[in-house]
Parts: structure tokens; sequence; C-alpha cells
């Protein structure tokens, strides 16, 4: 409470410190204005002094020189100040009855300007109707008539009084005026820049507070702020001090460093704009976390550069926990593998026995070929888990892509029944491809599943087959919830399931999607979707096709 007085009451005491001092001031300039004019009348007309005019005269401005160094002006009625000047004028008159052939007349300019500049009109004019009236007055005790020698004092003088009076109020008032403007202005800049103030330091205070570093730099390519989080991420790999980001950075393998203008700092620095740029610190062999990097360029109101900030976040906790994740589904994969081949085997041998009834040698040959498919299910799900970034091995031959969509969708209309699910083909045309079989039904076969298990209930699948001049397209169409659109850009992302697929019942890991893409670009083509929610979804298949007089033979076959 107190503290909130005294600041409060500091700039009252300074403005009254500034009124005492105006005022002193004034008045020792007109004082030392009459000293010298009295001066004058000593060396120049010394019978002047035995007048009583000049000894009132000066009496007075002492007086009232005394009383402008005394008295606090800034604490009494600013009203009482208006005694200084008249006082004056009075003194002024006075000294210039005492010698009238000096013209210390022109004195009352000080005084009157004082009016003109510190009080109202009124005063003002007072004062200058009081210098006139005392100039006029002088001439009566002398009873002699006026003459052209008088005209100065008489009439050159008051104009110049009223002049002087006029336009110093004026200019007093557009000067108050103006002052006063540029107090609200500075009012209203400090307010802004305390505003600003606070606002900076609350950013400060949410950086500081997020777990991610931030770095910022200027124009110039100076740092301007670090966070909290970035001088931590620092000290605990023992970055020299004074460093704003690691020195030495290594790329996704760990051990191979960053170049220098590769540098995710040093790019952001030269203006660059990228994301999820993956760095990781610390020397290979000990103890190393991964940061992903992301920078924006900063720019003014013209769109000039002004800057840059970078991003940096933790992901080694995510990376780890995604390599264990492949881990695990690499482990399992390759378990999977050796019971597949067993039953695969006995499978074979079971079919080579020729006393076996054709209905259940039928039963043998289907467990027999989805054991195959099983197996390069897993097959697919090993490699994918490996991070090897080797491609699916592909044989390539010509086939009929028809036949095959037509096997896919005989092969499914259990699965459809289940689901009471409608699924009809309209591929009424051949269309013959250079392609690897298998893989292409894997496509079909997952792109259908997909359409079944995330239908409706009496909802409908149509599988079209278009073939064109170069290429044939295989449309599955739905009647399901759709894709959301924020999901769309990710669809064929490895692992990646949309809300709607995490919280349904069907099971899946995310991959069929991304090792179909793979399937279908390896052989040329692209897959794509459209979707609208509550409507459904329509994924697209392109896969170019072979002339039919020319291509490649049935027997020869391509393998990569």
């Amino acid at each position: 409470m107190g503290e909130g007085t005294s600041r409060s009451s500091l700039p009252r005491r300074r403005s009254r410190g500034r009124v005492a001092s105006a005022v002193l001031s004034t008045q020792l300039l007109i004082s030392a204005t009459v000293l010298v004019v009295i001066m004058a009348i000593v060396v120049f007309n010394p019978v002047a002094l035995t007048h009583p005019g000049l000894f009132f005269g000066l009496t007075l401005v002492f007086l009232v020189t005394g009383a402008a160094a005394l008295v606090p002006w800034g604490a009494i009625p600013r009203v009482w100040g208006i005694t200084l000047p008249i006082a004056n004028i009075l003194a002024i008159a006075l000294v210039r009855d005492s010698s009238p052939d000096l013209a210390a007349g022109v004195l009352l300019v000080f005084p009157v300007l004082w009016l003109a500049r510190s009080f109202d009109l009124r005063a003002t004019a007072s004062g200058v109707a009081l210098a006139v009236g005392l100039l006029w007055l002088s001439r009566v005790p002398d009873a002699t008539p006026v003459g052209f020698s008088d005209f100065g004092d008489m009439v050159l003088l008051p104009i110049t009084l009223a002049f002087v009076a006029t336009t110093g109020h004026m200019y007093s008032r557009r000067t108050r005026a103006q002052s006063a403007l540029l107090r609200q202005h500075s009012a209203f800049i400090e307010s802004a820049l305390d505003k600003a103030r606070r606002q900076e330091h609350l950013l400060v205070e949410v950086l500081d507070a997020v777990d991610f570093g931030v770095i910022a730099f200027d124009r110039a390519r100076t740092v301007t702020f670090v966070n909290r989080a970035q001088r931590r991420s620092l000290a605990d790999f023992g970055a020299p001090v004074g460093s704003v980001v690691h020195p030495v950075v290594f790329e996704a393998d760990r051990t191979t460093p960053f170049a220098a203008e590769a540098h995710p700092f040093a790019r952001a620095k030269a203006g660059q704009a990228f994301d999820n740029v993956v760095m990781w610190v610390g020397s290979p062999g000990q103890r190393q976390a991964a940061y992903q990097t992301s920078a924006r360029v900063i720019r003014d109101r013209q769109g000039a550069y002004d800057g840059g900030v970078l991003v940096v976040h933790d992901v080694t906790r995510e990376l780890e926990a995604v390599r264990a994740r492949d881990d695990l589904v690499g482990s399992v994969s390759h378990e999977l593998r050796s019971p597949l081949t067993s039953i695969m085997g006995y499978l074979d041998l079971a079919r080579d026995e020729d006393d076996l009834r054709d209905e259940t040698r039928h039963m043998i040959d289907v467990a027999y070929t989805n054991s195959e498919r099983l197996l390069a299910l897993v097959t697919d799900l090993l490699r994918a888990a490996s991070e090897s970034g080797r491609s699916l091995p592909m044989t390539f031959i010509r086939c009929d892509l028809a036949q095959i969509v037509a096997d896919s969708v005989e092969a499914h209309q259990v699965l459809a029944d289940e689901h009471d699910v409608e699924l009809r083909i309209d591929a009424s045309h051949t269309a013959v491809v250079s392609a690897d079989p298998m893989r292409l039904r894997q496509v079909v076969d997952n792109l259908i599943t997909n359409a079944i298990k995330y239908n409706r209930e009496w909802g409908e699948v149509v599988v079209r087959l278009r073939p064109d001049d170069s290429i044939v397209r295989v449309e599955i169409e739905d009647t399901g919830q759709g894709i959301p659109e924020e999901d769309l850009g990710r669809i064929f992302d490895r692992y990646y399931r949309t809300k709607s697929a995490r919280t349904s019942k069907a099971v899946g890991s995310g991959l069929g999607l991304a090792i179909t893409r793979e399937i279908v670009n390896r052989h040329g083509g692209d897959l794509s979707v459209s979707s609208e929610l509550g409507i459904g979804s329509v994924f697209t298949a392109t896969v170019p096709m072979v002339a039919v007089d020319g291509g490649a033979r049935p027997d020869d076959r391509t393998t990569t």
C-alpha cells in the first residue's frame, strides 16, 4: 500500500518541482534584465538615482525574486502565480519613470509574455491593460502636450505588448495542446510497451515450460532465444559452453555424421523450412538420443525475411518403441514360418496319396492353397518389420487380371455372407498384364477383405474391372462408414490405422494397405482412394496392360 502511494505521488512531486523551477528561472531572467537597465542608468543618467520610483522599483524586483525563490509555487493554487508578473509590470513601470529616455518600458514585454504563456486570456488581457495604463498614466504629472517623440511609448509599445500577448497566448495554447497530445501518445506507447513486455515474458515462460527445444534467430541469423529444454539437452550431452545446438549429429543410421550444410540448424539459418528431420545425438556405441527437427521461416508484413525458428523434439522413446515393435513382429513372424512350412510339407505329402477321395483331396488342396497364402503374408510381415528397405520378391509372367479378380470375388463370397454384405463383380473383359499373379491376387484380396470388414450391415461391395488402351483399373467400391479427410493422407503408411478401424471389431496390423500399394507400385501402377464419410470409399488400382500380340510369353518369367 505504501509503495503504491509512493509511486503514484512521485509524478506529482516532479510536476511541482518543474513549476517552481520554471517560475524561478523566468523571474531571474526579468530581474537580471532590470539590473542591466539600472546599471545603464547609473552610467548614463546618475541623476535618476535620486528618483523615488527607481528605489521602489528595484526594491519590488528584489522582493518578487525572493518570493519566486522561497514560495513553493507548485504546492499552492496556480492563480496565485499571477501576482509575480503583475508585480514585475509595476516594478518595470517605476524604473521606466525614473529615466524615460532609456525606453525601459520595452522590458514590459517579459512579464506580459509570462502572463500569455502561463495563464488564460483574461489574465493576459488584464496584464496588457495594466501595462498600457501605467504607460499612459506616466504622462499625467508632466502636463505637457503629447508629441511625435512620445509615439513609441504611447502607441507602438502598447501595440507591441498586445501583439506579443496575443501571439504568446496562441502559441502557448498550441504548445499545451501538443504537449497533451504527446503525453497521450507517450502513455499509449508506454502501455503498448508494457503489454509487449508482459507478452514477451509470458511467451518466454511458456516456451521454457514445454518439453521440446526451441531456437529462434533474427534476420541477421543471430540467435535471439534458446529455451530451457534445449539448454538442458545440450548439458546432458556435454555440448561446449555457449552452444545453441549439438555440434555433431548423426543421420538415421546413428553413425553417419550430418554434413555441415545439411545440419538442421544450418538449413534453418539458410532460410529453409522443413518438417520431421530426424537426427541422433551422442557418439556411436554410447548413449544416444533421437531428435525430430522442424524449421519455419518468419517474415515481416512486407514478406521480407525476418528470421526463423527451429523446433527440436525428443523422439527417442517413440523410435525405440517402433524398433521394439518391429523386433516383436519380426520374431513372431519368424516363429510362424517354421510351423507353416511344416504344415505345407505334410499337406503336400498327403496330396500325393493315391487312395484319397476327391472330396478329401479338394479340402487338402484348399488347405494347402491357403497355407501358401498365409506363408506369403507372414513373409511380407517379416520383411516389412525388418526395415531392410528391400522390395518384395516378384516373378512377372503374362496373366489375365480379370480371372484373378473373378477368383478373388468367388473366394470372398463366404466372408461377405457372414457380414451380410452383397458382393458383386463387374468385369466382363479380359485384361492381359505382365505381373506376378500371386501378388495381384494379394492386392485384390486385401482390398475386398477391407471393403467387407469395414462395411455396414446389409451393405454392398462392387468390384469393377475397366481395361483401357494402356492400363487397366480395378475399382473396389463399398458402402461403408468412409475415411475421415485427416486420415486419407496417411492411410497407406506402414502400421497406420484410422481411429474408426482401431475402435472396430476388425483386427489388423496396419500393414495391409502399405504392402498392397508397394505391390501395385512395383507393377508400374498406382493405388489411390477417394472417400466420403457416411457414404463409402472407392479404392482404385491401376496396372499397365500388355498388348495381345506382344509382351511376355506365358513361359517367359522375370524375377525381381
